[in-house]
């Protein structure tokens, strides 16, 4: 206990404690003298009473020693993909497998900390073989070790004991996660590797986005397995119709066959398109036969209008640096030649506008229409004319000269990113023309980049955006962005840098500000054994979050029938897990009351019955002997459970951990040793009183 100080501070006060002891052992005097046995007992309650607060008032601290062992953490990672029971063991896995496993678990309890989880399309710790139910829709070994990692690496983690497939259909290489680990990981190798009859559909190419009235290719591959002299056909469907058809005969054991045609998008939103081989006599598995894709169709592209004062090569360089995204349609015009309407058009580049007062009528058309605008600043700008529009930016005390400005980046822009490489080669362009004068921006405007003029660096802007009014406003202050272009292909052979600045901004103004004060977030797609996830947020007038009403969910199938929700309230917003639903395709209606308004949000889902875990059912077990190899483990089959506890108890690197933790205490904070001392003087007080009175 005093295990910091010498014996030799407790010989003194030992010494001191019998001397103060013996000196109260004579006195005071008694009238009726205490018996011997009497006096004895008392003096050994005084000296121990005597001795301990002496040690409090000289040693007023200890050094306490606390011996922790830590039992090694073993952590059972249990696929629980659907892949596992469409085999011949599915039976096994559903029953005995499990027995084992959880016979496993309570012989290494006494010895090890052992952790259960379970994986597939997510990793989560669960409390016993009863919540594997083999229904997840893929499987991610890769996060599962991951997460184990995540979890346990920093609490004496020592082993995992992996039990898969080798099945990985989504994620990474499970063969890189395992690089940067030290703990071995033993495989229980489940899951079939026989090669059987099989055709399915292995790889889809195609676009996810197509615009209305457009083509766009489809790329479908075909494999199978001892197959051969079979017959098969593939077809593409929509809404039941057939779109390509092709026959085929399997020529070889190991077969593969690349399928190409042509779709057209017809109907504007998200397009469900069924590819399907016809299932052949006598195949392993027909799951893998079919695969929905989906498509979304939106109704043309974004179209930009380009006005100009008068010609200039900046037209074609921003033209060229615009349409290499084919989101954008972009048509220019010299300002005297446009009579169609700007409401065609979803954002506007100016370039040297305003420079007379039929440019501000157009102008303010933009604005009252909330068109994005892009002002290009040149030598033909009117600044006074430019100064009287609300765009975030006035520019005073011109004498309508123009500088040479290149561009430096700032670095607290937030709006958007602009890549590393375009950071650094902005400083190497050709500077441009920019009008003289003293800039002012208000608090809602950002500078991307700054000019430089000579050697000196200003704060005045180069680019900037402002989004202070309704539509969003940029402005290039200069003119000579076509120089832009041809120094970065001098430089680097490309004009990717020169045209990412024109890119970003069209791709920022473009974009919409969601202002609705109701939202409703949900995915496109559910695969058949996915949990569907619906979130809701509710803005009140001041565009704060919210969540006092109840926000009420109405789904509808295919058939008409309505399925009604209502939301759970997070901290601040809604959330609602629907659980799974049966493929097909769903409406949903999102509503509620607020402020006295109805506020509603629809939207359309598709649960897909595609199923990762079905297009391959050949466990890979090389993998599970390499990831076992790896890390100085070994690989067993489910029927050899039983011998990893010995394996496990021979490791001298699977062992408790054992910590000393010394810390200095206070005599005076330990309430167990103040009562000790006032117990002993209560109870010598207490017997000199009693028998006193004998």
């Amino acid at each position: 206990m005093f295990a910091e100080y010498s014996l030799w501070w407790i010989i003194p006060i030992f010494i001191l404690s019998l001397l103060i002891t013996a000196i109260l052992y004579y006195f005071p005097k008694r009238s009726t003298p205490y018996s011997p046995n009497q006096k004895i007992t008392l003096s050994i309650l005084r000296f121990l009473a005597i001795f301990l607060s002496l040690a409090l008032l000289l040693i007023p601290s200890f050094r306490d020693k606390d011996t922790i062992i830590q039992k090694p953490i073993i952590v059972i990672a249990q696929d629980n993909s659907s892949s596992l029971i469409m085999t011949k063991d599915s039976s096994f896995y559903k029953k005995d497998y499990l027995v084992a496993i959880e016979d496993l678990k309570k012989a290494l309890a006494q010895d090890y900390d052992i952790k259960l989880m379970s994986f597939g399309s997510s990793a989560k710790e669960i409390n016993s073989t009863k919540e594997i139910n083999y229904t997840d829709y893929s499987t991610d070994v890769s996060e599962a070790i991951q997460s184990i990692r995540d979890a346990y690496s920093n609490l004496h983690l020592s082993s995992i004991i992996l039990c898969t497939d080798g099945i990985s259909n989504k994620g990474t290489s499970p063969l890189n996660t395992i690089n940067d680990i030290q703990e071995p990981v033993f495989t229980i190798a489940m899951g079939d590797t026989t090669i059987k009859k099989d055709l399915s559909i292995s790889e889809v190419r195609y676009n996810r986005i197509a615009y209305l009235n457009n083509q766009f290719p489809l790329e479908i591959v075909a494999l199978s397995q001892k197959s051969k002299e079979s017959k098969s056909v593939l077809r593409v469907k929509k809404d039941g119709a057939t779109l390509f058809e092709e026959k085929f005969t399997i020529d070889n054991e190991t077969f593969s066959k690349s399928f190409n045609t042509i779709l057209k998008a017809d109907k504007v939103g998200l397009q469900r398109y069924t590819i399907s081989l016809q299932a052949m006599e006598n195949e392993q598995t027909i799951i893998n036969n079919t695969r929905d894709i989906f498509v979304e169709v939106l109704d043309g592209r974004q179209k930009v209008l380009i006005l100009a004062s008068s010609p200039s090569p900046d037209i074609s360089a921003i033209k060229q640096a615009i349409e290499k995204n084919e989101n954008y349609e972009v048509k220019p015009f010299l300002f005297n030649d446009f009579n169609a309407s700007i409401q065609e058009y979803n954002i506007a580049i100016l370039h040297q506008i305003p420079s007379n007062q039929e440019h501000l009528k157009l102008i303010d058309k933009l604005l009252n229409a909330n068109i994005p605008i892009l002002f290009i600043i040149g030598s033909q700008t009117n600044l006074s004319l430019y100064n009287t529009l609300p765009l975030g930016v006035k520019i005073s005390e011109s004498r309508q000269s123009q500088n040479s400005s290149t561009g430096i980046i700032n670095s607290n822009f937030t709006l958007f990113s602009i890549s590393k490489e375009t950071q650094t080669l902005i400083s190497q362009f050709p500077p441009l023309q920019v009008p003289f004068g003293k800039y002012n921006l208000l608090p809602t405007t950002q500078s991307l980049a700054f000019q430089k003029i000579g050697s000196i660096t200003t704060n005045y802007p180069l680019i900037a955006f402002s989004n202070h009014t309704d539509n969003r406003i940029g402005t290039i202050f200069g003119e000579g962005f076509w120089k832009w272009r041809l120094q970065n292909y001098l430089i680097n052979q490309t004009h990717l840098q020169a045209d990412e600045i024109i890119q970003k901004s069209i791709q920022y103004l473009a974009s919409k500000v969601d202002k609705s004060r109701f939202r409703v977030a949900c995915d496109n797609i559910f695969a058949i054994n996915q949990p569907i996830i619906i979130e809701a947020e509710l803005y009140n007038d001041a565009y704060e979050l919210v969540n006092e009403p109840e926000v009420k969910l109405i789904i509808t199938n295919n058939q008409g029938k309505k399925y009604p929700f209502t939301f759970s309230k997070t901290l601040n917003a809604y959330h609602l897990n629907l659980g799974t639903f049966p493929s097909g395709k769903y409406n949903y209606t999102a509503s509620t009351n607020y402020g006295g308004k109805a506020f509603s949000v629809n939207g359309t889902f598709y649960v897909s019955e595609q199923n990762l875990e079905g297009i391959n059912l050949i466990a890979d077990h090389n993998l599970l002997y390499n990831i076992s190899e790896q890390t100085s483990a070994t690989m067993h089959y489910p029927q050899e459970i039983s011998k990893l506890k010995e394996l496990i108890k021979q490791r001298e690197d699977i062992k408790p951990l054992i910590t000393q933790t010394i810390t200095n205490k206070k005599l005076i904070d330990q309430w167990w040793y103040l009562s000790i001392i006032v117990l002993f003087f209560v109870l010598e007080w207490f017997l000199r009183k009693y028998w006193g009175k004998l």
